[in-house]
């Protein structure tokens, strides 16, 4: 009997320790920038307290929203402002961000808007 406690109390432990590790830490996402890639084309992205700003094409178009924090790992970016051509999102249109995974200075996550949803990676930009 004291044999299957000791099992039942390692597989236990076990799995405490492997939920509890699978918390990410988020918070290189306030108060930065990063990239990612469009179209062969570096994005520039701005993460500040309570907005986020992308630069395409070199700063020549951009896309503003503010930023809805759920947790350090979640976020709504509500659409505010647009110079990108074609862009396919009405202004007020809000995007679900789920952090997924963080590894050193990449971001990894999960979007969705419009019944639309993909997955994608920002890069730290070093200082």
């Amino acid at each position: 009997m004291k044999i299957l406690e000791r099992r039942l109390i390692f597989i236990w432990m076990f799995f405490a320790f492997s939920f509890t590790g699978m918390a990410q830490d988020c918070s290189i996402l306030k108060n930065n920038k990063f990239t990612y890639r469009l179209a062969g084309q570096d994005v520039f992205v701005e993460f500040q307290e309570n907005t986020h700003k992308e630069k395409h094409q070199k700063g020549k178009y951009y896309i503003k929203s503010d930023i809805e924090w759920v947790s350090d790992c979640e976020y709504y970016l509500t659409i505010k402002d647009v110079s990108l051509p074609d862009f396919p999102f009405k202004l007020g249109s809000r995007l679900h961000v789920k952090v997924t995974k963080v590894r050193g200075s990449r971001v990894y996550y999960k979007s969705s808007l419009a019944g639309r949803s993909w997955e994608g990676k920002l890069t730290k930009v070093k200082d």
